[in-house]
Parts: C-alpha cells; structure tokens; sequence
C-alpha cells in the first residue's frame, strides 16, 4: 500500500513537473515574441533615423562648395585662333583655350604673351592689357575660354623699322609653361620691343 501511494505520489510528482515545464515554456515564448517586437521596432527606429540622415546630407552640401575646382594646368589646355577683328591700322587675333583633360578646371585672369622670331626665339615684346575686369571661367571637359590679342601693324609707323615675327607663346593664367601659336611671318609696329595689348579670359566670344 505505501509502494503504491509512493508511486502515486512520483507519478503526481512527474505529471506537476509537466506542467511547470510547459508554463515556463509558454512564458519563455511570449518573453521571445516581445523581444521579437522590440527588436524589430528598434530596427525600423534606426533605420528611421538613417534615412533622415541620409536625407539631410545633401541639404547640407548645398550650401557648401564641395570639391575645389583646380586651375588649368597648361598640360590639359590647347591654343587656337579663332578669327579676326582687325581696325585700323590694327590686327585683333581672337583666340580660345580648349580644356582637353578629363576634368573640370578653372581659368582667371590675362594669359601672358610673347612675340617668337623666326627660329621660335623669344623677341622683346611690350605687353598691355585691355577688356572688362577678370572673371573666373569654368571650363569642363572639351569647353572653351576666349581671349583677345591686338596689334599696330607696321605702316603707320613708318620711317620707324618694322618687327617681324612668326608666332606668339601663351602662358594661360596661374600656369608656368606655354602653349605657341604659330602664325608665319607677321609685321609689327617697330621699333623693338613691339606692343602687343591682350584681354583676360572670357566664358564667350565678345570680341
């Protein structure tokens, strides 16, 4: 009789231990689920709060400058005259600066010119500017700026001898070597050094 209570009371002993293990499961499911909801609730939060930063990035940089623009070395600048604008007694060679670097560069200021002799010597050359003052021009990749040269031919000047050159070296604005154009034999109004009057780059032809 008290082997049979006993096993009774194992068996009641087990069926109890049943039943706190299945409440304590439950409980550790719900506890589960509710981390499960915060967790996911502080996920949507920060993922909320990336996306308002990453919203407000760019506002930030509109105000800003951002990258700075480089001044154009001579290495990615190509020379060409464009046309004529010739007036009395005077020749007026219009010129442009091609950008052929692959990236965005800036130019400012009169490019500083030099009369070359026939053996691409430098000949003494007075030099003057004239236009409107500086602007800063922006040039992105195959873009242009433009600029302006003047000249006395020889005739009027005349008993004075005459100079005669064949190009003009370009040294474009912040930079320190220098593009030529070649022209052939031109005559200037002598006697040495001849003058030649330049204008500072432009974002357009105006001349």
């Amino acid at each position: 009789m008290i082997a049979l209570l006993g096993a009774r009371g194992v068996l009641q002993g087990i069926s109890i231990g049943k039943g706190e293990a299945s409440a304590m499961a439950s409980r550790a499911r719900q506890a589960l689920k509710a981390a499960t909801r915060l967790r996911a609730l502080a996920a949507l939060g920060a993922a909320s709060g990336l996306g308002v930063a990453l919203l407000a990035a760019p506002s930030i940089g509109v105000g800003a400058t951002g990258p700075a623009i480089r001044t154009c070395s001579t290495s990615n600048l190509r020379v060409d005259k464009i046309g004529e604008n010739d007036f009395t007694s005077h020749r007026g060679w219009i010129f442009a600066l091609r950008n052929v670097g692959s990236r965005t560069c800036k130019l400012r200021g009169y490019p500083s010119v030099r009369l070359l002799g026939a053996s691409a010597q430098n000949l003494p050359t007075t030099v003057d500017h004239f236009g409107g003052a500086p602007m800063t021009v922006t040039l992105t990749p195959w873009k242009r700026a433009y600029f302006a040269t003047t000249f006395a031919v020889s005739g009027p000047c005349l008993p004075r001898p005459p100079v005669f050159a064949y190009g003009m070296a370009f040294t474009p604005p912040g930079a320190s070597s220098r593009l030529v154009h070649y022209a052939g034999r031109f005559d200037l109004c002598g006697p040495p050094p001849a003058r030649v009057s330049i204008a500072a780059v432009s974002a357009t032809n105006h001349f």
